[in-house]
């Protein structure tokens, strides 16, 4: 456990302890140091990164300046001198020592990438475009090196550069979609619209749903003052992408009179107008959206969609019981649609109505008895009541309807395995796989029911198959990853670890505000002492996201202390006990909370408090051997 290391004063602590460091002698580079030498300087760096470890920047520098002059040949030596001179913020050295360890290895991306970064902070943009010229040379299938490139080209005042530069990206087979969408949006902000239009047009040839293409051509038709032509274009737009939240708020931002909605009223459908009025709303154009709303009442709706847009209106109004009655309206006209039924029983539940949801779903019924889904949501409702033996009813009448239904299967067993019934509830889940074998709920619930018995290393295999059947699932990564962490612990196998890591930053590339995960990650590394920095990296924005949880700010308190730094470990401790009292934590994660309380505070040399807060966790804990083991006397 690294302790606390008070800082540095004055040179002569670091002289007593590392010794008297020779300036370096960089000429020698070409001499090959002796073994016994290399031995020397190993020393020195393993020094080095524990005064890192510690923050300690300057005692870092110095044990590296003395492994240089003992193997001036080494890249790494110098690449770790130039990010310790960089944390103690002298970029001039740290520019120098950067480019001598890229003399040493041209090959040193991450030197390369550092040393851009040094001189563009700098203000030294020509060398940083030279730099980031020979780092192309190296990843030359990075298109963000190219639009960071560009960037500095535009900087400089070398425009020109720029077209041919992406020129010479878009020679490149099978560029991705995205990527291309970016080149379009950069050459059409140095002048290059012609090309950038054409870019945006064949993108949308073969990806008309590709929104970022259709809001870059509708900006460039503006910026030509084609005003017309971009409304157009975002009329297009949004019935390419009915989903689209962003088409309607630019396009609401182009409507400036009445007369401007004119022929968009005349001839768009009631879903087109409802989400533009509901973006002139939130944009305060409030006249404007009437006109839209207006037109959308006096609509008679013709299809299931335009009965729902019409719904949708009232609910945004917040007239839930003038909603209702379009809903009613809807079902008359259209009673085998099992959208309108789902809809307006989802619409209940979201107000509290949940008997008159349940009326909803019983109603669509006895139009449709063997859709499987009425049963679920019917399910779903009582389940959420407590009433669970009355949601199995519901399943079973629903499976005897339709046998072949395996989400109706999945909830039978999730309420089994809430009744500890852990066999039939793994038999429900098994039968619902082999319906469907790409139930990705069957495999997660069957998974968790074996975590309920710490069968950790075959509940990771369940999460396993259910993330082959869908890598984005992030629940199921969660879940994942925090089974083959319990499952590092029970087994010891490092592998597992890895795996759990894996996994967390899988789900964190798909979801970088999950705060669970962040925090998950981050305690693991914490917990385990390893990779502090992006612990506490990882911990700070679960914080953020979450400012009460008294979980996140034990985690960053541990964090800080296994960095050794016992002033902000105490902090967040503290702030972790204030908010326990608010939050239902159950008494074994309470346990933990005081456990590393306790902890802080006697390496703070507050025994008396650290004794109580240890006493503390084993009242919460009363089985918790390393908790008596520190009681002891």
């Amino acid at each position: 456990m690294l302790k606390r290391v008070l800082p540095v004063i004055g040179c002569c602590w670091l002289l007593l302890t590392m010794g008297c460091a020779a300036p370096l002698q960089l000429g020698r580079s070409d001499k090959e140091p002796s073994d016994d030498k290399r031995r020397q300087a190993m020393q020195y760096f393993i020094k080095a990164k524990v005064f890192e470890a510690q923050r300690n920047y300057l005692g870092a520098i110095v044990a590296l300046r003395s492994a240089a002059d003992l193997d001036p040949t080494s890249p790494t030596i110098f690449g770790q001198l130039a990010h310790n001179y960089r944390q103690i913020g002298d970029p001039r050295m740290a520019v120098f020592f950067a480019r001598k360890g890229l003399s040493l290895d041209p090959q040193r991306t991450d030197l390369r990438r550092m040393l851009i970064q040094l001189l563009e902070r700098s203000g030294e943009r020509e060398a940083a475009v030279g730099e980031l010229e020979e780092l192309l040379k190296e990843e030359s299938d990075n298109w963000r090196l190219y639009q960071h490139l560009a960037y500095l080209y535009m900087e400089a005042g070398e425009i020109e550069k720029v077209g041919p530069l992406f020129q010479q990206l878009l020679q490149r087979e099978e560029l991705p979609v995205d990527v291309k969408v970016d080149v379009a949006n950069m050459l059409s902000r140095v002048g290059k619209q012609e090309r950038a239009e054409q870019i945006y047009v064949e993108i949308l040839k073969e990806q008309p749903d590709n929104e970022d293409a259709w809001l870059g051509l509708a900006e460039l038709l503006l910026t030509q003052g084609k005003r017309d032509e971009a409304i157009v274009c975002y009329r297009q737009a949004g019935r390419a992408l009915p989903e689209s939240s962003a088409v309607p708020y630019y396009l609401a931002r182009m409507m400036v009179m009445p007369n401007d909605l004119e022929e968009i009223i005349e001839t768009e459908d009631a879903g087109f107008l409802y989400r533009l009025g509901v973006a002139l709303s939130e944009a305060g154009k409030y006249e404007q959206a009437t006109l839209l709303f207006e037109r959308i009442v006096g609509m008679q709706p013709t299809t299931v969609e335009g009965w729902l847009d019409l719904a949708r209106y009232y609910i945004y109004l917040e007239d839930f019981d003038q909603a209702n009655d379009i809903l009613s309206q809807a079902s008359g006209a259209m009673p085998d649609s099992s959208d309108i039924y789902l809809f307006w029983g989802t619409a209940l539940e979201q107000v509290g109505r949940l008997d008159e949801a349940i009326d909803i779903y019983r109603q669509g019924l006895q139009h449709l008895p063997d859709e499987s889904d009425l049963y679920l949501y019917w399910g779903l409702v009582l389940e959420e009541q407590d009433r669970e033996e009355e949601a199995v009813e519901v399943y079973q009448q629903g499976l005897q309807q339709k046998a072949t239904a395996p989400d109706l299967w999945v909830r039978w067993g999730v309420v089994l395995a809430r009744q500890e019934q852990w066999a039939e509830a793994i038999g429900h889940f098994r039968q619902a796989l082999a319906l469907n074998p790409m139930q990705v709920d069957a495999l997660l619930h069957w998974g968790l029911v074996l975590e309920e018995q710490e069968k950790w290393t075959e509940a990771v295999e369940k999460f396993t198959q259910a993330v082959s059947l869908d890598e984005t699932d992030t629940q199921v990564l969660f879940h994942l990853g925090a089974g083959l962490e319990q499952a590092s612990r029970q087994t010891g196998l490092e592998e597992y670890f890895g795996r759990a890591v894996a996994a967390f930053e899988q789900l964190l590339e798909f979801d970088p505000e999950d705060q669970y995960a962040l925090n998950y990650l981050g305690y693991m590394y914490a917990d385990k002492g390893i990779e502090l920095e992006t612990a506490v990296e990882l911990l700070l924005k679960a914080v953020q996201l979450d400012p009460d949880n008294s979980a996140f700010f034990d985690s960053l308190g541990w964090a800080y202390f296994r960095q050794g730094d016992l002033d902000r470990a105490a902090h967040y401790l503290d702030r972790a006990l204030e908010c326990i009292i608010d939050e239902e934590y159950d008494a074994e994660e309470q346990a933990v909370i005081f456990d590393h309380a306790g902890d802080i505070a006697q390496e703070l040399g507050k025994k008396l408090e650290a004794r109580q807060h240890w006493l503390k966790a084993l009242q919460l804990a009363p089985d918790n051997g390393v908790v008596k083991a520190k009681l002891s006397p």
